[in-house]
């Protein structure tokens, strides 16, 4: 009599062969549509963090006293000007956008940083004037992963009337 419980040694081995294969390719399929949306929500984050550092940027420049004209430094890539109480200042470095407020003079005596965006390669602010006043600003920022599409922003000052 010949009498088969189980299964063969051979029969055991294709199985688990099959079943690694199916396992290695469901793997590889999840880790090819995983990565690049990783990557891609990464990306958009960056932007988002640029574009919100844009809106703070936007929100200090507003609130400057347009009666009189308090801007202590101008350079591409920084920017300095006196408030009611204290200065405020925005600065490129380190690959770094921040946020200064405290006290200048030739230098800052007391200050509070905040970094308001990484990963970006280069800052500039460029100033537009007329008949000597200052009538708008641009903010061009290029982030790390793609320089080709900086975030641009501008602000116009409104003058006061005379």
């Amino acid at each position: 009599m010949f009498n088969k419980k189980g299964f063969s040694l051979l029969l055991f081995l294709v199985y688990l062969l099959l079943f690694i294969m199916v396992t290695f390719f469901s793997c590889q399929i999840i880790v090819s549509l995983i990565i690049p949306s990783l990557h891609s929500l990464r990306i958009c984050r960056s932007h988002v963090a640029l574009h919100i550092a844009t809106d703070l940027f936007v929100r200090d420049i507003h609130a400057i006293n347009k009666e009189k004209n308090n801007w202590k430094l101008i350079h591409p890539q920084e920017l300095i000007w006196a408030s009611d109480d204290h200065d405020i200042g925005w600065h490129f470095n380190n690959s770094c956008l921040e946020r200064i407020e405290g006290v200048y003079n030739q230098g800052w005596a007391k200050k509070t940083v905040s970094v308001v965006a990484c990963n970006i390669s280069n800052a500039i602010f460029n100033v537009e004037k007329r008949n000597n006043n200052i009538i708008g600003i641009e903010l061009v920022l290029r982030p790390t992963h793609s320089i080709n599409r900086p975030v641009v922003c501008y602000v116009a000052l409104k003058q006061m009337e005379k």
